[in-house]
């Protein structure tokens, strides 16, 4: 029998340096999704180092001894969630990084009583000991020093390690290991790259690094033949979601390695659905956190058949969660319903405002929390949404990377009106970005393809997910870059899809694919195959170093929806009379796309209930 090995180090408390919060549940989530996706004959043992348990001492030895037993035919993970760091590099590892810095694992002893950081080089070879055929190691941890003075949300880094370490402080052979250069065994999946921060944040109700909690549900969301390329574009897209823009990345000595599945296919994604069962003088079902469900008020699954039946959760737990038939429904006792997810909670946006003036200060922050799309940012929370009253009169809203923004004279006595309507606008377009189903049953088989409008081949994206597309120098003027988009149902279903373009004027318009079903195995083309001109916006002057993104959401679903709820105008824009309807929400699409409009998940006739699932696509055009 197969063994998977993983070693799971989760350190939220320190001795000598600043505390984290969501470590120890990153390694404890990630724990219970392996258990409960196990694949038929594969056996776990794990081990998981909490908080003082991982000393640097302790981190070795059962690096040694948990994972050293995996053999030629079992998998070793080690996946570490804490902080990171760097040093300078000693001079026995000139050459060995260009940057001249190492990377460093803080563990929960560091720096105290003269204990050093874990260093990449003494990792390498506790790496090059074992003897498992396929060696996985994921890195939730910045390797950055000075970002930790980012001042939004907490970050897994801490000073770089003053002063130079003893030779002797060293694991034995690491210096040799170092000198020899010899080939990477195994493929890392790293939350940022050396120079970037790796955020932690709170993510389905309770505190979590961004980088685990994207990983694993990326995993539940593409199934489980994706390989460790495909699960690390769904992770960069997912992080461009919650607007954390560090380069996650993945590593191996052979390309090729990146094309097989995660952890050589020893874990799988269950493909049966939901089932509501009555046990123990309760309902429950068969889903979790482990399989995405968020912790929280508002979420409902119904059964899967024409009567849409609904149940309330009322109680996620690890691997199941109590719900509670609902409108006066008595289900028998004696069947299981196969369920899927029929309203997901959605939350409001947290917005902080800032200025010269308290007063104004005061008046702008209590209009917003009267806002059904709002709330005020409590201190030191992560803020979506930035304004700024500047002293200059004007107010400016920008999100916490000043990348999506408008600007204008804060004056007149509706002025408090219309930056609260411009706020409730914003937050539409970012609920319609990142709204997802939290448990779906069919895994995202419909991709969004890019393809050059000339060759009709294939665009990968880059490094943090994005299609980077660049102008080029024209005859009189620069040229936009011109594509195809195309979409393909690589599922065995039927889905109805629709593509929307969400732009970086806060417009939403599914003008690229308006909806239409999807056989299994097709290619779509979108705009009958029509060339796609991507531009910069018109208010953003054509000239180097210029850029926009725009975001791609693809919802697939296993019925008609209307598209209709979903459309919003630019910023500060109406749309036409013909579209500003929000037609009767008949279905679960609809229900949540009026929720977004007029936040009313109540009256709504559901009707049938069925799957849905999103995917997601960033285009980022540049002016080289």
């Amino acid at each position: 029998m197969k063994v998977l090995y993983a070693l799971l180090v989760g350190i939220n408390e320190y001795r000598a340096v600043g505390d984290l919060s969501g470590c120890v549940r990153d390694v404890e989530t990630a724990e219970a999704h392996l258990r409960a996706t196990l694949a038929p004959g594969t056996r776990m043992e794990s081990l998981i180092l909490r908080n003082g348990e991982a000393t640097r001492e302790a981190v070795i030895a059962a690096f040694r001894s948990h994972l050293g037993q995996a053999g030629p035919d079992d998998v070793a993970l080690f996946w570490f969630s804490g902080h990171g760091s760097d040093a300078e590099a000693p001079d026995w590892a000139e050459g060995l990084e260009a940057s001249g810095r190492v990377q460093t694992l803080v563990c929960a002893d560091s720096r105290s009583d003269g204990v050093p950081d874990l260093w990449d080089k003494e990792l390498a070879l506790l790496i090059d000991e074992l003897t498992a055929g396929h060696i996985t190691v994921v890195l939730d941890s910045c390797h950055s020093a000075g970002a930790s003075r980012d001042p939004f949300f907490p970050i897994r880094a801490v000073p770089r390690s003053a002063g130079s370490r003893p030779v002797e402080s060293f694991l034995p052979g690491t210096i040799e290991r170092a000198a020899a250069v010899p080939p990477m065994r195994h493929i890392e999946l790293a939350a940022c790259e050396s120079g970037e921060a790796a955020e932690e944040r709170p993510l389905d109700g309770a505190m979590q690094g961004v980088f685990s909690w994207a990983l694993l549900r990326a995993r539940k969301q593409l199934g489980s033949g994706a390989t460790y390329y495909e699960l690390m574009q769904a992770v960069r897209a997912r992080l461009a979601i919650r607007q954390a823009y560090q380069e996650s990345s993945a590593r191996c000595a052979i390309p090729e390695q990146l094309d097989q599945p995660f952890l050589g296919g020893i874990v799988v994604v269950p493909e049966s659905g939901i089932w509501m069962r009555y046990t123990h003088d309760e309902w429950a079902i068969d889903a979790g956190t482990v399989h995405g469900l968020p912790v929280g008020d508002g979420l409902r699954i119904g059964v899967h058949d024409e009567t849409g039946q609904e149940a309330e959760i009322v109680e996620v737990r690890s691997t199941d969660s109590l719900v509670k038939p609902a409108d006066g429904w008595e289900p028998d006792r004696e069947r299981q319903f196969l369920v899927v997810t029929t309203s997901v909670p959605l939350p409001r946006t947290a917005v902080a405002v800032a200025g010269v003036d308290p007063a104004e200060v005061t008046e702008l922050t209590a209009a917003i929390g009267r806002s059904p799309q709002l709330r005020v940012a409590a201190p030191g929370e992560i803020v979506d949404v930035l304004v700024t009253l500047a002293a200059d009169g004007n107010l400016v809203i920008t999100d916490r990377r000043a990348e999506r923004y408008a600007e204008w004279a804060y004056e007149g006595s509706d002025r408090v009106a219309r930056v609260v309507k411009a706020l409730d606008h914003i937050a539409r377009w970012l609920l319609i970005w990142g709204l997802e189903n939290p448990a779906p049953r069919i895994t995202s088989p419909v991709r969004i393809e890019l393809v050059d409008a000339e060759t009709d081949e294939p665009l990968a994206p880059g490094g943090l997910g994005e299609h980077v597309l660049s102008y080029t120098p024209g005859d009189r003027d620069w040229e936009p870059p011109w594509i195809r988009i195309r979409l393909h149902n690589t599922g065995p279903v039927p889905l109805f899809c629709v593509l929307l373009d969400l732009t970086p004027r806060f417009a939403s318009s599914s003008w690229l694919f308006r909806g239409d079903i999807i056989e299994p195995g097709v290619t779509v083309y979108c705009r009958d195959r029509r060339r796609i001109s991507v531009e910069l916006p018109k208010d953003v002057p054509v000239q180097p170093g210029a850029y926009a993104r725009d975001r791609l959401k693809l919802f697939a679903a296993e019925q008609w929806f209307s598209s209709r709820p979903y459309e919003l105008p630019v910023l500060g824009r109406r749309l036409p009379v013909h579209n500003r309807k929000v037609l009767t929400a008949l279905n679960l699409l609809d229900r949540l796309g009026g929720g977004l409009h007029h936040r009313d998940l109540v009256d709504a006739e559901l009707g049938v209930a069925y799957d849905w699932t999103t995917t997601e696509a960033v285009i980022k055009t540049v002016v080289p």
